[in-house]
């Protein structure tokens, strides 16, 4: 069986700058989505942070992590995405495009998936991202106390499932003692409450 040609294959030694790379991606948009099933990764995080509502921060991110050899095609990458993100150099020659601006994951990085579908596993991790991705574009875990409360709950809950695999018991303690502690509160929680949680964390830790 003949197998099917890229648009860019006949030009793929060609491909020298990032612009190359570019109008590669652009023309074999599906490309992108393979080679994420294989490399891409979608995290999401709760940094602890005293002066937020709930004593946590959310974060997100969609990234993906390459030698540091072939960091031009992680420029690419982020130029296909509008520069909308940045590539980071890490220790052991390896480097990371980084897209983690919650408008750009919602308008941009979404969509692009909806149009370019993951398979396999990826998929179903993609499909868990979204939800967290959902409940911060909305603020839903900001506002009402009962509302924000079991948004901020099931945002630590599927970031527990999104990134199982992954984490160390490091990890994985840790959000297990703030999904805990998110569920024993009756209101907002105070600075002592928030301040408690840093240190039960900072000694579950330690036993570890």
């Amino acid at each position: 069986m003949k197998k099917p040609d890229l648009v860019f294959n006949n030009n793929i030694h060609d491909i020298k700058n990032i612009y190359d790379i570019l109008k590669f991606l652009e023309k074999n948009s599906m490309w992108l989505s393979g080679f994420v099933c294989g490399e891409g990764c979608f995290t999401g995080y709760l940094s602890l942070d005293k002066k937020s509502l709930w004593g946590l921060q959310p974060g997100l991110d969609f990234n993906i992590t390459q030698s540091t050899d072939d960091r031009l095609l992680l420029e690419g990458i982020n130029l296909f995405f509008r520069n909308r993100g940045g590539v980071y150099n890490k220790p052991n020659n390896v480097s990371v495009v980084a897209l983690r601006n919650v408008r750009v994951l919602k308008e941009d990085i979404i969509p692009f998936f909806n149009n370019y579908p993951l398979i396999g596993m990826k998929n179903f991790e993609l499909e868990r991202w979204i939800k967290l991705v959902d409940i911060y574009y909305h603020k839903r875990h900001i506002g009402d106390i009962s509302e924000s409360k079991n948004s901020m709950l099931e945002f630590a809950l599927i970031i527990k499932n999104l990134n199982i695999k992954r984490n160390n018991k490091n990890k994985l303690r840790r959000i297990d003692i703030i999904i805990d502690w998110l569920k024993t509160l009756k209101a907002f929680p105070s600075i002592e409450d928030k301040l408690n949680l840093m240190n039960l964390i900072k000694v579950s830790l330690k036993d570890i």
